[in-house]
C-alpha cells in the first residue's frame, strides 16, 4: 500500500510565523515532524510510506490531487485542528480514494468530532494500533477506533524514519528524540497521564544515543529531548547524560539540546552539572505560579516545596537557560496575578518565559471539574487552535474580559527590550559554573559562516537602535563572563525575539477576542457536559478483578482490557436491582475474550506495581471516550 503521513500546518500558525520573522534562522518551521517519523517507522516494510510536513513544504492539497494513496494519515496536535478539518473536507469533497485516518496527541480531546470525518481515529500511542490497523485494512476489516490500554515497551520502539525528510532536516530549528514517556505528577490541567501514563517508561541509553548519532549525520543542529519530564527518573537521566556528553564531545560541531524537566532539579547539584556538560542549553519548566493557592488549584503540589525564583536562579547558575512556563486564571488568581508573575520573572531573571491562560483540555480533571460548575466555554471554530490565547474557562476571581485584556497587557509590556535586558544580564551575572562543553572548531564555524553573517547583518543594520544596543550588550556581557557563554547568549536572544513576536501576535488576538465578547456576550456559550455517573473503584476491586482474570488471560493487552471491561460492567450495574457481583462481571468478559492466549510477562498473584492506578485511569478514560464517540466500540 502507498501511505502518506501529513503533519498539518497553516501560514498564520503563531510558532511558524514567529520562526520566519527571525531572518538569520532561514527556517520555515521550528520542530521537525517527530510523530509522523515515528508512524513511518512503525509501518511494515512491504508498504511505501512518505511524509508531507506542511509547515516546511506548504499545503498538501496539490500532492493529494496529483497522487493516489491507499491511506492518508494526519498526525494531529492541539493547535492544528482547523487545518485537520480542512484537509478532511478536501478529501471528501473531491472524493479522493483511499482511507483517511487521524491520530496524535490532539485526537484524544475531540474523538467524537473526528469520528464523523475520518475512516479511523487513533487514540493514544501508536506502537500496537498502527500496525494492527494496516493488517485489518489488508484483511478488509478495519475498525473505526483504535485504542490500546496497555502501554508499549519503549525498549522495542524503532527509531523514527528521519531519512524520509533528510533533505529538509537541516532547515528545521530543532529535531526530536524521545527518551521517556509518562509523568508521575497529576496536574489537573494536563492530559499526559491519560496518553502516556503515570509511570515513566524509558528507551535504553543505547537507543537514544543511536537516534542522536543519526540526526547529527543528517545535519541536525539542535535536538529536543521530547519528554514530558526528562528528569522524572533521576537515575536514568544521570546515566544517559554521562554518555550523551561523551558522544557530543566526539562531534566536530557539538549539538545543542533542550528538554522539559521539573523544578525539583534545583535540589540536585550533580544532575545540574551533568545537564550543563551534556550541552543542554535550555530547560523548559512548568513553574506555573508563585502563588501557593494557584498551585493547589492546579494540583501542582510538587512546586510548593520550593521557592520558584530561588530554584530558577539555582538552575541558571549552571549556565542552563530556563524557559519558564507561567499560568494565570486559576481560582486563586485575581487581576493582581499579572503583576505577581511579572515580579517573579524579574526576580528569577527569566529572560525566556511564556505566560499562558489556564486551559482545561477535554478529558482532564480540570475539564470535568469546571464542567460541573458550568465554567467551561465552547470554543468557536475560529478559536479551536487558539486556546492558548483565548482560553476555554470562565475564571473565578476575574471576568473573561479581564483575563484576556490582562494577558494582552502583559504580553505587550513584559517583552520590551529594556525589561528583557535586565533579565538577560541577571542570568549572565548569576552563572557560577560555566558548562564544560566542547567548543565548535574552525571547520564548524566556517560551515556556520552564512548564518553568523546574516545574524550580524540583522542586528547591525536591520533592527531599531535600541534593539541593536541590547543585542550587543548581552553578547558583550556573556563574552566578559566567559567566551563559552556566547552561544548560550545568542540562543537566549533568539528565543527572546521569538517570545516578543509571539507575544505581539497573541496580544492582538486576545484583544480581538475580548472586543468580540464585549460586543457579543452571547458568543460565550457555557458548556454543560453531562456528568459521567461512575462510582469510585477501590483498589480492592481492581485487585480482585485481576486475580479472577489473570489465570485465564495471558496476553498483556487482553488482560488489561479484561480487567477494565469487568470493572465497567460491574460499576455500570451498581445500585440497580439485581446488582451484579464482580465475579459475574469477570465471567461475562471472559466469555467475550474467548480462549486463553500466551505469555504477557506479568507474574501471577498480586498485580504488578502501578497496575491499580493504570487501570483506574484506563476505566475513567474508556468511559469518557465512549461517551464522546457515541457508542463506538474499541
Amino acid at each position: 500500500m502507498r501511505i502518506l503521513i501529513i503533519g498539518p500546518g497553516v501560514e498564520d500558525d503563531i510558532l511558524s510565523r514567529t520562526v520566519r520573522q527571525i531572518p538569520y534562522l532561514e527556517s520555515k518551521a521550528f520542530f521537525a515532524p517527530h510523530a509522523p517519523a515515528i508512524v513511518a517507522a512503525l509501518t511494515p516494510p512491504e508498504h511505501e510510506v512518505a511524509i508531507h510536513d506542511e509547515p516546511m513544504r506548504g499545503p498538501v492539497d496539490p500532492v493529494l490531487r496529483a497522487q493516489r494513496f491507499d491511506v492518508v494519515g494526519i498526525s494531529l496536535t492541539t493547535h492544528q485542528i482547523r487545518r485537520c478539518f480542512a484537509i478532511a473536507d478536501l478529501f471528501r469533497r473531491e472524493r479522493m480514494s483511499g482511507k483517511l485516518v487521524v491520530g496524535g496527541i490532539g485526537a484524544g480531546g475531540i474523538p467524537g468530532r473526528l469520528g464523523r470525518l475520518f475512516d479511523a481515529v487513533f487514540i493514544g500511542e501508536a506502537e500496537q494500533t498502527w500496525p494492527r490497523f494496516l493488517a485489518d485494512l489488508q484483511a478488509g476489516l478495519p475498525r473505526r477506533v483504535y485504542y490500546h490500554l496497555s502501554k508499549p515497551d519503549l525498549t522495542q520502539a524503532p527509531a523514527p524514519r528521519w531519512e524520509l525528510i533528510a533533505a529538509d532536516l537541516p532547515r528545521y530549528g530543532a529535531s526530536s528524540v524521545q527518551t521517556t514517556r509518562g509523568c508521575p505528577f497529576d496536574c489537573s490541567f494536563c492530559d499526559v497521564i491519560y496518553t502516556y501514563g503515570r509511570r515513566a517508561r524509558t528507551k535504553t541509553v543505547t537507543q537514544v544515543l543511536g537516534e542522536v548519532r543519526a540526526l547529527e549525520k543528517l545535519g541536525a543542529r539542535m535536538i529536543y529531548l521530547a519528554d514530558d519530564n526528562f528528569t522524572g527518573s533521576r537515575k536514568y537521566a544521570k546515566a544517559l547524560l554521562r554518555d550523551l556528553a561523551e558522544l557530543n564531545r566526539s562531534f566536530a560541531a557539538p549539538l545543542s539540546f533542550m528538554t522539559q524537566m521539573d523544578l525539583g532539579v534545583a535540589r540536585d547539584d550533580e544532575l545540574l552539572e551533568l545537564i550543563a556538560d551534556a550541552g543542554l542549553v535550555e530547560a523548559q519548566i512548568g513553574i506555573e505560579s508563585p502563588e501557593p493557592g494557584a498551585l493547589r488549584h492546579m494540583n501542582k503540589l510538587q512546586n510548593l516545596r520550593l521557592d520558584p525564583a530561588e530554584a530558577v536562579r539555582k538552575i541558571q547558575s549552571y549556565g542552563i537557560l530556563v524557559l519558564g512556563h507561567l499560568i494565570v486564571g486559576s481560582d486563586a488568581d485575581d487581576t493582581g496575578a499579572f503583576r505577581r508573575l511579572s515580579e517573579l520573572a524579574d526576580t528569577a531573571c527569566l529572560a525566556h518565559h511564556i505566560v499562558h491562560p489556564l486551559m482545561a483540555p477535554p478529558g482532564t480533571r480540570l475539564w470535568h471539574e469546571l464542567g460541573r460548575q458550568e465554567r467551561l466555554v465552547e470554543p468557536s471554530e475560529e478559536l479551536l487552535d487558539l486556546l492558548d490565547v483565548a482560553t476555554n474557562i470562565v475564571p473565578a476571581r476575574m471576568s473573561r474580559l479581564e483575563l484576556l485584556e490582562g494577558l494582552a497587557d502583559y504580553w505587550e509590556s513584559a517583552y520590551q527590550p529594556q525589561r528583557y535586558l535586565a533579565r538577560a544580564l541577571g542570568f549572565i551575572r548569576g552563572v557560577r559554573r560555566v558548562p564544560r562543553v566542547k567548543q565548535a572548531g574552525l571547520g564548524a564555524l566556517w560551515r556556520m559562516r552564512r548564518m553568523l553573517g546574516r545574524m550580524v547583518k540583522f542586528y547591525g543594520f536591520e533592527v531599531p537602535a535600541e534593539e541593536r544596543r541590547v543585542f550587543f550588550e548581552v553578547l558583550g556581557a556573556a563574552r566578559r563572563r566567559s567566551p563559552e557563554l556566547v552561544p548560550t547568549a545568542i540562543f537566549m536572544h533568539t528565543a527572546y525575539m521569538m517570545d516578543r513576536e509571539r507575544a505581539r501576535s497573541a496580544a492582538r488576538l486576545a484583544r480581538e477576542q475580548a472586543a468580540r465578547e464585549r460586543l457579543h456576550p452571547e458568543l460565550v456559550r457555557v458548556m454543560r457536559p453531562s456528568p459521567v455517573p461512575f462510582p469510585e473503584l477501590g483498589a480492592h476491586l481492581v485487585k480482585a478483578a485481576y486475580r479472577h482474570i489473570r489465570p485465564r488471560v495471558a496476553e498483556r493487552e487482553a488482560l488489561y482490557r479484561g480487567v477494565v471491561e469487568a470493572l465497567i460492567d460491574y460499576a455500570g450495574g451498581a445500585g440497580t436491582a439485581g446488582e451484579p457481583r464482580l465475579e459475574q462481571s469477570c465471567e461475562r468478559v471472559l466469555l467475550r475474550l474467548g480462549e486463553p492466549s500466551a505469555g504477557n510477562g506479568l507474574a501471577g498473584g498480586a498485580p504488578p506495581a502501578g497496575f491499580v492506578r493504570e487501570v483506574r485511569d484506563a476505566v475513567d478514560r474508556t468511559v469518557r471516550l465512549r461517551r464522546q464517540m457515541e457508542g463506538e466500540s474499541f
